[in-house]
């Protein structure tokens, strides 16, 4: 694909991994990444470091940008709180995307410029839609900084009877916490209404300590329509994104991008375009409905599971209308690039 010119849009990691890997393949590649927002603190598995860490041919321990943390407690079933060992990465989406942009810039990768009419294709990673697309529900969130919180090195999920409280150690210092909750109505994005809620969590702050309060933003796992229509493909959030309560939403977007850029790779004739992108769409819709069984099982287990009653009915109806037949997917990826799978192995 020497010489393909390819467009990405966005930021964030499933975009630069895509660029990263299309560049790599011989591709001249534009990438158009506008400012990314800081604010979003996620939680980066270990396994998931070591998988960016490939992908961009970076050493993983230039990656802990943050502080780490090894132990996850969690209070949300009706069978009472518990501790998992969960090794993990704490950083701000933008700070990580920053390093990898970085190391796109010393590949040459952003000096390349061309407009959507000069590019043979056009990678579509600008994040979750705000239309477009079929949502699992319409819970939402927000991330607020309790900035004189003590040092900890674990992340807390908590399940109230409004919502859940997500807590991880903040990169500045203090904590970060994200709430959530069945709809806008019943949050209050603002320093009072982020400590009464904290308290039913048994968690106590002091307002005027609650700052760099995000917006309310959608948290529930939405799908893109129109995944690809002619050159374009969507990736990342644009294309899937995940509930941050259930999953490796850092893990996905890499895995997104990579899966991309194979099949834009893997065409050469029109034929293997049909072919190709029939693969990319079945594997979204099956990671859609593995994703929202998921979250079934986890909101049903949950203490005051009857606050999300609506939510649950919206995933079981779409979980039921989007199955797949797993044993029509032929493909699969080995390592950089999708092969034909065994026949033994459909």
């Amino acid at each position: 694909m020497r010489g393909l010119r390819v467009l990405v849009r966005g930021g964030g990691l499933a975009g630069l991994a895509a660029a990263k890997l299309l560049h790599d393949r011989g591709a001249n590649v534009c990438l158009a990444a506008p400012a990314q927002s800081a604010g979003r603190i996620l939680a980066v598995s270990v396994e998931t470091l070591e998988l960016a860490a490939d992908l961009f041919e970076m050493d993983a321990a230039s990656l802990r940008i943050g502080p780490m943390v090894r132990t996850r407690r969690v209070d949300w079933s009706r069978g009472g709180a518990g501790t998992v060992e969960q090794a993990a990465l704490v950083c701000d989406a933008h700070d990580l995307a920053c390093v990898f942009a970085r190391k796109l810039e010393s590949d040459g990768v952003m000096a390349v410029r061309f407009d959507d009419g000069q590019a043979d294709w056009i990678v579509e990673a600008s994040g979750r839609g705000s239309g477009n697309g079929i949502f699992g529900a319409e819970r939402v969130g927000y991330f607020a900084r309790i900035a004189d919180w003590p040092v900890q090195d674990v992340t807390t999920i908590t399940a109230t009877g409004q919502g859940w409280i997500f807590t991880t150690p903040h990169p500045k210092g203090g904590l970060s916490v994200l709430m959530i909750a069945p709809s806008a109505e019943h949050l209050a994005a603002t320093p009072d209404g982020c400590a009464v809620w904290l308290a039913r969590a048994r968690l106590t702050a002091r307002p005027e300590a609650i700052s760099e309060i995000s917006r309310v933003q959608p948290i529930a796992p939405f799908l893109g329509t129109s995944l690809t229509r002619g050159c374009k493909i969507k990736a990342g959030d644009a294309a899937f994104a995940l509930d941050p309560l259930r999953g490796d939403g850092t893990g996905f977007a890499l895995r997104g991008g990579l899966l991309a850029q194979a099949v834009i790779g893997a065409i050469g004739t029109e034929a293997d375009r049909a072919r190709y992108i029939a693969h990319y769409e079945t594997r979204m819709r099956g990671a859609f409905v593995s994703h929202l069984n998921g979250c079934i099982a986890h909101y049903r287990a949950a203490r005051h599971a009857r606050i999300w009653a609506r939510d649950i009915a919206v995933m079981d109806r779409l979980a039921r209308e989007l199955a797949i037949d797993e044993g029509a997917v032929s493909l699969r990826l080995e390592s950089r690039d999708l092969v034909a799978m065994p026949q033994s192995a459909r």
